[in-house]
């Protein structure tokens, strides 16, 4: 099935199969795929936090506002930015790395990570914000694409208390929480939606 295909037939699934496991090898490499995903300077700040154990989900249910697929889902995913991703030792270290693989040579290592550091140095933390939201929802968008290829389905989630969910799971905040993905078998196919014309929402050289 091609990417536009998913993207045509994919749909928000509230109602999933709670019989339903998913193998932890599966979900591996899917978040192994999603990490593929355009990031900053490749900096690689997106994290998954995978809730699969029930008890851990009814803890969870009333803070997301009692959506039945926090429960009913395989896993529930907590999809974090990580502000450490943008320290200088992480930066160096994932540009040595490429270095060392032969992606590129000394030079360019040494330009791209001294760019990279730079350009984050006198950023607020909104900016930063702004950072980890950016990318971790790319990846999010790539995780639930690679997810309805693999025949599974999924609905991505704001709807919950961020604070109570960070208490909750003991989240610190080195970490930015951007959304919840439940992912597992549906049961009862989400319902179609409507989306404007590309005329209503293409412009070109202004707007």
């Amino acid at each position: 099935m091609s990417v536009r295909e998913i993207l045509e037939q994919r749909r928000s699934v509230r109602h999933y199969d709670p019989h339903y496991k998913m193998e932890s090898e599966t979900l591996a490499a899917l978040i192994e795929g999603a990490s593929k995903s355009p990031n900053g300077n490749n900096i690689q700040a997106t994290r998954y936090l995978v809730i699969d154990e029930p008890n851990l989900k009814n803890v969870l249910l009333p803070i997301a506002f009692h959506q039945q697929q926090v429960i009913e889902a395989s896993a529930l995913i907590v999809v974090l930015g990580d502000y450490q991703a943008f320290e200088k030792e992480n930066i160096i270290h994932i540009h040595e790395e490429g270095f060392q693989k032969g992606y590129f040579d000394a030079s360019l290592r040494d330009y791209l990570a001294s760019a990279a550091i730079q350009y984050y140095l006198n950023k607020s933390k909104e900016d930063l914000k702004l950072e980890l939201v950016r990318d971790a929802s790319l990846a999010s968008m790539s995780l639930v694409l690679l997810a309805n290829e693999a025949g599974l389905h999924t609905i991505t989630m704001s709807g919950y208390d961020s604070e109570q969910l960070k208490s909750a799971l003991q989240i610190s905040d080195r970490y930015e929480d951007v959304m919840l993905i439940a992912i597992g078998k549906g049961i009862k196919q989400g319902h179609k939606t409507v989306r404007h014309d590309v005329g209503k929402i293409m412009y070109t050289n202004k707007i």
